[in-house]
């Protein structure tokens, strides 16, 4: 998907995880966001990692490369200091720079390239309300064997899964991105969303969606200011483990859209 009317693409790897480059420009950056397991990271080319935080599903793709032994490329990874710590406890591939990484930090990232951190809180792991609560936990024990894996995953990561990091990306082509991982849901603070979206104008906001925020969602996207919204369902492989509902992205789509926001859906090729 083209980013705006700029030569950016950004294509969606599955989970929360995002690859952002210019295809006119294979040499130049390549950015990814959370990459998931069996993500195919480019050969021989430099890439930069940044991780939002570190639930299991969020390190699979980095993980796998920085424990490769191969050397010829280059790659930077942005995380906070306990997910940076980790990781670098597992390299065993050459050429690798940990960037630890604090909310309200600025840093460059190429020419005309920077980013800037901040903090959100994850969205939260049960529906409002205590009956959908229940019937949540429910579904969740039915499937007890893939819930207990999803648990020892957890346990066999790192201490914690660090701070919530999202992302300022401010890119050639004055091409502005917020990432913030799966942290706007229905406790973000407009205010805050406000705030964080002021500081890059015209951005383009990749929004994970769970279908129990889709009444806060408009106006947290509204109050972001952004010029495009970016919509994904983060969890979909969990919830057609659990026989959860999924996220309506088409009616959320609409529903944007007639506030006057432009939106994309994001899906995996061959959804």
């Amino acid at each position: 998907m083209r980013i705006n009317s700029s030569n950016w693409t950004m294509d969606y790897l599955g989970w929360s995880g995002f690859h952002i480059y210019r295809p006119h420009k294979p040499e130049g950056q390549q950015l990814f966001i959370d990459p998931p397991k069996g993500t195919s990271f480019p050969k021989e080319l430099a890439i930069t990692i940044f991780i939002t935080h570190g639930h299991p599903e969020h390190l699979g793709g980095t993980l796998d490369h920085v424990r490769e032994t191969a050397s010829a490329q280059s790659t930077t990874v942005i995380a906070s200091e306990s997910i940076c710590r980790y990781l670098s406890g597992e390299c065993r591939r050459d050429r690798v720079d940990f960037i630890k990484v604090e909310p309200g930090q600025k840093q460059d990232l190429a020419p005309g390239s920077s980013f800037e951190v901040f903090q959100w809180k994850h969205m939260p792991l049960l529906p409002p309300g205590l009956g959908a609560a229940a019937r949540h936990i429910f579904h969740i024990l039915r499937h007890f064997q893939a819930a207990w894996r999803i648990i020892r995953m957890s346990l066999n990561g790192p201490r914690g899964a660090g701070k919530m990091l999202g992302y300022l990306l401010r890119l050639p082509e004055r091409t502005n991105i917020i990432i913030y991982g799966e942290g706007l849901h229905r406790h973000s603070r407009p205010e805050d969303v406000k705030t964080i979206g002021r500081k890059v104008p015209d951005a383009t906001l990749i929004v994970a969606t769970e279908p129990e925020d889709f009444a806060e969602l408009p106006q947290l996207i509204a109050a972001s200011g952004a010029a495009q919204a970016i919509f994904y369902e983060p969890h979909r492989p969990w919830r057609d483990i659990f026989e959860l509902p999924h996220a309506d992205l088409q009616a959320l789509q609409k529903t944007v859209s007639t506030a006057g926001i432009p939106s994309k859906i994001l899906e995996l090729h061959g959804e």
